[in-house]
């Protein structure tokens, strides 16, 4: 929303679906003009206690630029991807079997990052080009966050109203990324950007306080349930095998 004049900060209620409170809210947001008084001036430091004509002067408050976090590389080791070198299904099935045959008998589970791997590895014939895809998406992203460290100048260069503008309650737009991809930006708990880069409506990739992560394709799903369905299968063999070893001993 693009802020023009004092009143339309006082006057309006952002997102209010309670009906109840609406002559509530009204009162609150009065419009009423500021004046000075002796009794108290911490009250003067709200934004709500600034006059028409102080709005539009240079604020004396300063705040630190906003700090745009360093995006971590994609762990492609567990991210699938299309043209990811993995041996024939096969020999990946005989893999997971021996892996998770040898972790059991040896009275351990599988590490979650290697069942990860395998993962990756086994559903990555269906995936999109996922690295090519974080190519793309990174230029568009350096771009978009020069421009955001640029605009990052200090609250007290700016008047009040400039800075509301800019903030734009916190409402980003999407980046442009292709015919038919789209970056979506937000702000994170670390005070940079994390995104979701989405391709024909469906997300492919998002990161979470600048690490990578994906998000299945429904044929990816399905070949995700093929794999635990094996997986767990060589899970149970392994063991009853255990069991009968055990009894065996006794």
């Amino acid at each position: 929303m693009k802020i023009t004049n004092f009143s339309q900060i006082q006057s309006n209620s952002v997102n209010t679906t309670n009906h109840t409170n609406k002559k509530k809210d009204n009162q609150t947001h009065s419009t009423e003009a500021y004046i000075p008084t002796t009794k108290s001036t911490q009250s003067d430091d709200l934004l709500w206690n600034y006059t028409p004509h102080e709005v539009g002067k240079p604020a004396t408050i300063k705040t630190a630029s906003m700090g745009l976090n360093n995006l971590a590389k994609p762990d492609w080791d567990v991210i699938p991807t299309k043209w990811k070198p993995v041996p024939p299904q096969d020999e990946l099935i005989a893999q997971i079997k021996e892996t998770v045959t040898r972790n059991i008998l040896d009275g351990k589970s599988t590490p979650t990052r290697q069942v990860s791997i395998f993962l990756a590895q086994y559903i990555s014939p269906v995936s999109p080009d996922r690295e090519a895809l974080h190519q793309q998406a990174m230029k568009a992203i350096k771009k978009f966050e020069a421009e955001e460290k640029e605009k990052a100048t200090p609250l007290g260069e700016l008047s009040l109203v400039t800075y509301l503008n800019n903030m734009d309650f916190g409402i980003e737009k999407n980046i442009a990324m292709s015919a038919d991809g789209v970056i979506k930006p937000a702000i994170n708990s670390l005070g940079g950007y994390d995104y979701e880069v989405v391709v024909g409506g469906q997300t492919l990739l998002t990161s979470t306080n600048g690490h990578w992560d994906y998000v299945m394709t429904p044929a990816e799903q399905q070949k995700r349930d093929e794999f635990y369905k094996i997986y767990w299968s060589f899970v149970d063999q392994a063991r009853n095998e255990l069991k009968n070893l055990s009894n065996q001993q006794e």
